[in-house]
């Protein structure tokens, strides 16, 4: 029995009328689309005439509002560059209604929209990881048809056209490491539905694009609620989600038989919503430099609205599969070119809840639990000796993590939070293969916002600290004299690292927006890090200065103006040197430096005919380190990162194209001795890179488009990391249906 079942047996009439009334009230919830991509449209305002009561559309596109008496009601919703559509609805006593709302487009001048109105705080009810709107000029969504448009088989080829981004591939070797603004270390962190991940970095270079719904990208460092720190920003995976009954199967094939094969299901009903998928895909890689890959992945996950208070989620992950390390060429160091190396097989388990719980309209609470198992092998074989060595990466995390908003009036919303994180890796992992390590992380957030009228404020702070009980990457003895006086750590706890965020964002005229934020903070070094006299690193020191304009146009086009700061005392950066262990790994040395970086990313979107869309954007920055006396260049950050392109929806037609610049820019990392002597730091970057995807649509309902994909289309072999150029030109072909 429930309390309010007590109540009604033990208080009086009085008490009982006031309970019944409550138990006649409804709620109204559902999604709102684009009537004609069929994407989900979020800050949409959701009214309820006459009785004025409302909400705002999450990321999702849902909507909820609760408590609703028996009657007849009206639904508006409206949201700038969209016709306003009205409902008519009837609520009766002891059933909900749920409803999918689908809006067409429209070009015509709106009213002044402000977008710190009431629906902020609403928005953070329904979303208690949205990091604050004082970060909306630094951040951006990849969404499922943008993905689509790219012909992207990856997570991280799915990134590649934002504003400043930058990949480091080493020729799909083992890494594929994702930045922006020219910060290479420490790299953005990831989450899952907003679920952090510790150890997930080099998941998401195998992770299959099939299964996402959106990506939600924070440039700035200044992201608290879905990163635990280092101050680098967040890379948010939403997962697929249906709200109906569907299944998409896709084949893709090209050359160096590179293929993708995927197919996804799911359904939506009024209490369950649930999406499984399966995804293939691989390539032979380079007849003389090896690639050769194969990886599968599986997914699956549940949601379950258990009643008007509590909404359950379950997601499901499997990844297996075997991959060759692409074998590098000049300048890279001798060592590297002569090993063969491989993972296989490369194998991935994780399953991650998350429970919402809302009793009324001035609380949220959000439980995440999330567990993570990785058991890669790895195999090297020198080339020159027909020396072979292989063990098995073993680790494994548990993540808790618990937030709560209250609505502490109509214009203030606080969050409180707290996670758990406890990493082990009894093997340790391959550059420190049998050193194990036992790590538990606490860490507390807490942020409030407040709106005055057009003005909204925000602030933050997030404290972290870390217990080993066992670290032995810090002892690798017999791997070189500078690592003997290195010992291992045991139970003994980190000194706590913190973050401090404030911002303020405010209307001007009708569709303008600035917003300001600044953060500081302290950046520790990933565990393993060690500097070139064999200690760890000491503790960064970071501020972060975000400043920008958003101009929204009544034809559904925005233009972005963002600058950004970046100063860096004590930075963890790598040094430049490397260290050959005893096993033939080569490990990559840091050092402490002072460094700052500043620019400015601009970032235009918009349909230029109903039948054409356009964007573009450029970030022009410059990075500094302070030398004994004086600032100097940064020379390994690329001066000019700048994208542009097109999607053409014409009937049954489309095209896309994409093309990049990325500046010159210069590193010696992994290169080899006698080339740095004769000539210095290696060359990267200053190429243009196009890609392009076209297809045409069969069926009477649209449902089948075949396409053809060329990447690189000019076949230029540049290179972001030295001695990996890019395969060079890929050519595709393959279909997609929706049954």
């Amino acid at each position: 029995m429930n309390l309010g079942y007590f109540f009604r047996r033990g208080v009086v009439l009085f008490l009982l009328s006031l309970s019944i009334a409550a138990y006649s009230q409804q709620s109204v919830s559902g999604y709102v689309f684009d009537k004609t991509s069929n994407k989900p449209i979020s800050d949409a305002n959701v009214l309820l005439l006459p009785v004025s009561r409302g909400s705002v559309t999450d990321a999702d596109g849902r909507f909820e509002i609760r408590n609703i008496k028996p009657g007849r009601y009206v639904i508006s919703v409206s949201v700038v560059g969209f016709r306003t559509e009205k409902l008519n609805v009837r609520v009766n006593s002891g059933k909900d209604i749920s409803l999918n709302i689908r809006l067409s487009s429209e070009n015509r001048s709106l009213g002044e929209v402000s977008v710190v109105g009431e629906g902020a705080e609403q928005r953070i009810l329904n979303n208690l990881v949205a990091e604050p709107v004082s970060l909306k000029a630094s951040s951006s969504i990849i969404t499922v048809e943008d993905i689509s448009n790219l012909g992207a088989v990856t997570l991280v080829d799915a990134m590649k056209y934002l504003p400043g981004a930058l990949i480091e591939s080493r020729g799909r070797k083992i890494k594929q490491f994702f930045s922006v603004r020219g910060q290479t270390y420490p790299y953005p962190t990831y989450s899952i539905d907003g679920v952090w991940q510790k150890e997930f970095y080099e998941t998401t270079y195998f992770l299959n694009s099939g299964n996402i719904q959106e990506i939600k990208i924070d440039r700035s460092a200044s992201a608290l609620l879905k990163s635990l720190s280092p101050l680098a920003g967040v890379i948010d995976v939403v997962s697929r989600k249906f709200d109906k009954r569907e299944t998409d199967i896709s084949l893709k094939y090209g050359s160096l038989n590179n293929f993708n094969a995927g197919v996804i299901h799911g359904n939506s009903t009024e209490k369950f919503q649930y999406s499984t998928g399966v995804q293939l895909f691989g390539t032979n890689g380079s007849d003389y430099r090896n690639g050769h890959e194969r990886i599968m992945n599986i997914n699956g996950n549940i949601g379950w609205k258990i009643n008007d208070k509590i909404n359950t989620s379950v997601k499901l992950f499997f990844m297996d599969g075997n991959r060759e390390l692409v074998q590098p060429v000049a300048p890279a160091a001798a060592k590297l070119k002569n090993q063969k190396e491989k993972y296989t097989p490369l194998t991935t388990f994780m399953i991650s809840s998350k429970t919402e719980y809302r009793p009324n309209e001035t609380y949220s609470g959000e439980l995440q639990v999330n567990y993570s198992y990785r058991n890669p092998k790895y195999f090297v074989e020198n080339l020159k000796t027909g020396d072979r060595d292989s063990y098995y990466e073993k680790d494994n995390e548990l993540t808790i993590n618990q937030l709560n908003a209250w609505k502490l009036s109509l214009a203030n919303v606080f969050r409180f939070g707290l996670l758990y994180n406890h990493w082990v890796s009894p093997n340790g992992k391959r550059y420190y293969y049998g050193n194990p390590a036992d790590v538990h992380t606490w860490s507390a957030v807490i942020t409030d916002q407040q709106r005055w009228g057009k003005w909204l404020v925000d602030g933050g702070v997030r404290i972290s600290q870390e217990y080993y009980k066992q670290w032995g990457g810090f002892g690798i003895e017999g791997s070189g004299g500078k690592f003997t006086k290195v010992k291992p750590i045991t139970n003994e706890w980190q000194s706590p690292v913190w973050q401090a965020s404030a911002g303020v964002t405010r209307t001007v005229g009708a569709l303008v927006s600035v917003h300001g934020n600044v953060s500081a903070g302290i950046v520790t070094p990933r565990t393993g890090a060690i500097t070139d006299g064999g200690d760890r690193p000491e503790n960064e020191k970071r501020t972060n200065i975000d400043a920008g304009i958003i101009k929204k146009f009544h034809n559904s086009g925005s233009l972005t103006v963002n600058g950004f700061l970046v100063s860096r005392r004590d930075a963890i950066d790598y040094s430049g040197k490397t260290l050959e262990l005893d096993n033939g790994d080569i490990i990559e040395l840091y050092t402490n430096r002072d460094k700052r970086n500043f620019g400015v990313e601009i970032d235009a979107k918009t349909p230029v005919l109903k039948w054409l869309y356009m964007f573009a954007n450029i970030t022009a920055m410059k990075g500094e380190i302070k030398g004994t006396k004086d600032w100097t260049k940064d020379d390994e950050t690329p001066l000019f990162i700048a994208n542009i392109g097109c999607n053409v929806q014409k009937s049954r037609f489309d095209f896309n194209l994409f093309v990049n610049y990325t500046g010159a820019y210069k590193n010696n990392r992994f290169v080899d001795k006698t080339y740095l002597k004769q000539f210095g730091k290696a060359p990267l970057g200053e190429f243009f890179n196009v890609d392009i995807t076209s297809g045409y649509t069969l069926g009477s309902n649209k449902k089948i488009r075949l396409f053809i994909e060329v990447k690189n289309l000019f076949n230029e072999p540049f290179q972001t990391v030295p001695g990996y150029p890019d395969y060079g030109t890929i050519l595709s072909m393959g279909v997609k249906m929706k049954l």
